[in-house]
């Protein structure tokens, strides 16, 4: 049986890694997120700047 000292360390180790992970998931989550909201804003007033200049000339 490990000493109750090591494996305290190694479950706080193994639950800061995992942690760790899901807030780089999440971080990769936003910054796709925040590429989609960005690339569909674009688009949007670039068919607003083309039907303003067909109806104004």
């Amino acid at each position: 049986m490990p000493e109750p000292s090591t494996l305290t360390y190694t479950l706080t180790y193994v639950g800061t890694l995992g942690l760790a992970f899901l807030m780089f998931l999440a971080q990769l989550a936003a910054c796709g997120i925040l590429l989609a909201v960005a690339g569909t804003a674009r688009l949007i007033t670039s068919i607003l700047a083309r039907s303003v200049r067909v109806v104004h000339g």
